[in-house]
């Protein structure tokens, strides 16, 4: 899509740690996919890197989230996340294929042709001899984004069922409470201060089964 490094999703926001934290891997896998490893000559995940402070945007983020449920697969070696994310860039002609409305729909596509290359059987999930899908830990992740001009534009980490939203308009692109714009690290540091749960809720006008829901998923992302 042209243009789209212009937009605000496309903005530096997050530190290798903050991205590690939010995707569920290492500082340091974040780092090799957009820096690369010189000491083991492997390339970046992610071609055009981290900006001159290190830092990430949003749709770099979501890249990392989805190369990460890639990556968390039985037996997927980084030469196959690579690969998939090379075929998914050749397919679209875009930036952010990772990040794409169609990922999903091109997800038979990129594995068929890691078949191709010989890259052994990693990345597949068969749902019949003759239909090829996504793994199931990829489509989950896709069906937690929302969309605006085909990119991810909101990710709702616990599941759209859940009021916990990520979107880099709101909260500097930290976890909030959809439509309250309350983070969860406010939420965490009046807990970890000794207020109770009922009193949190009214203190920001929550509700308190979004307060437990935020302390249920909080020590992972809270800073």
């Amino acid at each position: 899509m042209a243009g789209v490094a212009e937009k605000w999703r496309a903005q530096p926001m997050y530190s290798f740690g903050e991205a590690a934290r939010l995707a569920n891997v290492s500082t340091s896998t974040v780092r090799n996919w957009f820096l690369g490893n010189a000491a083991r000559q492997t390339p970046p995940l992610f071609p055009g890197g981290a900006d001159e402070n290190l830092m990430l945007s949003y749709l770099q983020l979501i890249e990392t989230v989805v190369a990460a449920r890639f990556r968390n697969l039985d037996n997927v070696r980084y030469r196959n996340v690579h690969a998939a994310y090379r075929n998914a860039r050749e397919i679209l002609g875009i930036e952010y294929p990772f990040a794409h409305a169609n990922l999903e729909a091109l997800g038979g596509h990129i594995i068929a042709l890691l078949e191709g290359e010989e890259t052994g059987k990693s990345l597949q999930a068969l749902d019949s001899p003759t239909q090829w899908s996504l793994p199931g830990l990829v489509l989950e992740v896709i069906h937690q984004f929302e969309y605006e001009d085909e990119f991810a534009s909101r990710w709702f980490p616990l599941g759209k069922a859940c009021p916990i939203v990520i979107d880099p308009r709101i909260g500097s692109g930290n976890p909030t409470v959809e439509g309250r714009g309350v983070s969860v690290n406010t939420i965490f540091k009046r807990w970890r201060a000794g207020l109770k749960i009922d009193f949190i809720a009214r203190d920001l006008a929550l509700e308190a089964d979004d307060v437990e829901t935020v302390l249920q998923y909080g020590d992972r992302i809270a800073a």
